[in-house]
């Protein structure tokens, strides 16, 4: 099910401006990015065992995907990008682009007929488009903390995104709860999870310490490109940016991984598509359980990494 009602794509389309003069690099990018050609950028040096576990820690906890105890939210429905405010033929440029990363991290896709759960919006302000969404769907942005919500306003970031977020039990149904980060999940002791005071309660009891009885769920993720300010970024460096941002809920960056696309718009970037790290990241992010705690998961997710760079050969044997 989709998490954008008519009412507001209608909306989000009418705040997007049409890229009739697309500021980006269109010309630099590949017309044709199946899945072969998705250009993983290898980052090629070879570490010793602890130096790429360290590396792969340092990855996890800058993406921003752990939050505590909470298990991370993921999508569990297929996921289905839809493009606006862009000529078609660009935006078939980006959808193809973010298709061969999801294909390729091995994230399931709905088909081309789907109901949207991404939308892209590229926009000439990026900030007004942020403040009409809050002006007349206020509710769109509950989910981004309070002291980031100024910057998400008024910032100057060439792209700013926001996810919405469901509560679900393990085995997948939907609490109808949304957006709640789940403080402790009970224990064999009973006593149920505990939620803060600002949100509403679910109770559930188990008998593991470690498997937890809800998971979170990317419900819908929206995605503004500011292309003013994305200038002299090519459209493929761009759309594998937001397939980054659009496939797990990657948070508001100030200290970006030094081995992935997340640092494209760093002063002194270097990388220009996704890299393999990113793609260790996100396979790693759809394989391991999803309820587990996410301490728990942290561990998971930088063994993963850790594990793909040993068998592509990148760790040095001692």
């Amino acid at each position: 099910m989709s998490g954008f009602s008519k009412c507001y794509k209608a909306m989000l389309l009418a705040a997007a401006t049409c890229g009739a003069a697309l500021p980006l690099s269109a010309q630099q990018a590949d017309p044709n990015p199946g899945v072969s050609a998705a250009e993983i950028e290898v980052i090629g040096r070879r570490q010793t065992e602890a130096e790429v576990r360290a590396e792969a820690f340092d990855y996890v906890r800058r993406s921003g995907v752990i939050k505590g105890d909470s298990p991370i939210a993921r999508w569990h429905s297929p996921v289905c990008p839809k493009l606006i405010g862009i000529k078609p033929e660009y935006a078939q440029i980006v959808e193809r682009k973010f298709r061969a990363i999801a294909a390729i991290a091995e994230v399931e896709l709905a088909d081309r007929k789907c109901d949207a759960n991404v939308v892209i919006a590229f926009t000439t302000s990026g900030a007004d488009v942020a403040k009409e969404i809050v002006k007349h769907s206020p509710l769109q942005i509950q989910e981004i903390p309070l002291p980031q919500r100024r910057e998400f306003l008024e910032g100057t970031a060439p792209v700013r995104w926001w996810y919405s977020t469901q509560l679900a039990t393990s085995e997948g149904m939907i609490t109808g709860l949304d957006g709640l980060m789940v403080a402790d999940y009970g224990s064999s002791e009973g006593g149920g999870s505990v939620v803060s005071d600002e949100y509403p309660m679910v109770r559930v009891y188990h008998s593991s310490l470690i498997r937890t009885q809800v998971i979170r769920v990317l419900r819908s993720a929206t995605i503004i490109v500011d292309v003013n300010r994305a200038t002299g970024e090519s459209l493929d460096a761009v759309a594998a940016f937001t397939a980054m941002v659009g496939l797990a809920e990657i948070q508001p960056i100030t200290m970006t991984p030094p081995n992935s696309i997340l640092g494209l718009f760093d002063p002194d970037a270097k990388i220009g598509s996704a890299t393999e790290w990113d793609i260790s990241f996100l396979k790693a992010l759809y394989a391991i359980p999803p309820a587990r705690f996410g301490w728990k998961q942290k561990k998971m997710l930088a063994n993963r990494i850790v594990r793909a760079a040993d068998a592509a050969g990148q760790i040095i044997d001692e």
